[in-house]
């Protein structure tokens, strides 16, 4: 790492990505002149994902922090446990089937000390775009720009109009961070995720990409069904909760997008008639004058369904497969 510059922490949890792992990896090394550390957080991996980092740690001693939970906890207590790992001054986070943007860390660097932005003591959040690459290698373009809208950052990340990927931040914010996992549960995704929004206190954008992600790949495959659909539906509500003992109330507006969104995911699961109807008029009065257009979330909408879309034709791919199988060995 370069002399006399912010010291960058990347966070990093993992769990049965033995060759995903690699790539996540190398593009921070590609870099690495401008990190000062790389913490890891296995979820004891089943494969040679371990034995991976060790290989890692050993080609470059010091800049590895390596922890491996003796059982799987599951994404959200393994998220958790990553928060007391960094020692840095700013925390980048990324998970192992994704990758860092190329230049990120140099970029974020320049802009911290070309702004004077107090980064051993300000609570601040530099943003940048992100990306998503499918499975057909088409690569989408995300925009945070609206962090500096004037928005109330809270009701832009509700509504799925800023996200956490590319974000740069004060490990002073991290310190502030409280444990909501309820386990496995899904239901903790959300208040986990807010907490930067809720405790940062200036926010920057870099217009640049600084975190990939790779749809189609890992966790997102699966469609989340049984008791994860009440999770889900309820994870914002389940935010709010957490968050009222530190003096949080939604607007009047987010409180109706919370209903929005609780049969939006009911919808996902349960599609009827009567949930579109009601989906489509709680959108409408969750309208928020201060976002504009934008507070109705229809880029973000759209960017559900086809999800939705994915995972349909995913799982029918995969039924047909298994079903020509069957005949095969039938035939056999």
């Amino acid at each position: 790492m370069l002399e006399g510059i912010p010291k960058i922490s990347v966070l990093i949890i993992c769990y049965k990505q033995e060759e995903l792992i690699k790539r996540a990896i190398n593009s921070l090394l590609a870099q690495k002149d401008y990190i000062y550390e790389i913490c890891v957080s296995d979820d004891c991996s089943p494969d040679r994902t371990w034995q991976v980092l060790q290989e890692y740690d050993k080609q470059y001693p010091g800049l590895f922090k390596l922890h491996q939970n003796h059982s799987n906890l599951g994404i959200f207590e393994n998220l958790e446990y990553t928060w007391i790992m960094p020692s840095g001054d700013v925390v980048y986070q990324l998970s192992g089937d994704d990758e860092c943007g190329k230049g990120w860390f140099k970029t974020v660097i320049d802009y911290i000390l070309k702004n004077n932005i107090n980064y051993k003591n300000e609570l601040f959040c530099i943003y940048g775009d992100y990306a998503c690459i499918d499975l057909n290698k088409k690569l989408t373009r995300y925009s945070n720009n609206l962090v500096l809208s004037g928005a109330n950052l809270m009701s832009l990340a509700l509504r799925g109009l800023i996200c956490n990927r590319s974000t740069c931040f004060s490990v002073k914010i991290m310190h502030k961070y409280f444990k909501t996992s309820k386990g496995r549960s899904h239901i903790a995704e959300d208040s986990q995720d807010r907490q930067l929004q809720f405790f940062t206190e200036k926010n920057y954008y870099i217009s640049l990409i600084g975190n990939i992600y790779h749809s189609g790949i890992g966790v997102s495959i699966d469609v989340i069904k049984g008791e994860h659909v009440t999770e889900r539906k309820h994870g914002i509500t389940y935010m709010v909760s957490c968050f009222s003992k530190y003096g949080y109330s939604p607007t009047k507006y987010d409180r109706r997008y919370i209903k929005f969104d609780e049969a939006f995911n009911e919808f996902l699961y349960r599609k009827s008639i009567r949930n579109i109807i009601r989906m489509a008029f709680r959108l409408l009065i969750s309208y928020d004058t201060s976002m504009g257009f934008k507070s109705l979330k229809l880029v973000s909408l759209f960017s559900h369904l086809n999800r939705v879309k994915f995972n349909l034709l995913y799982h029918i791919r995969e039924t047909f497969s298994a079903q020509q199988s069957n005949s095969l060995m039938t035939l056999i």
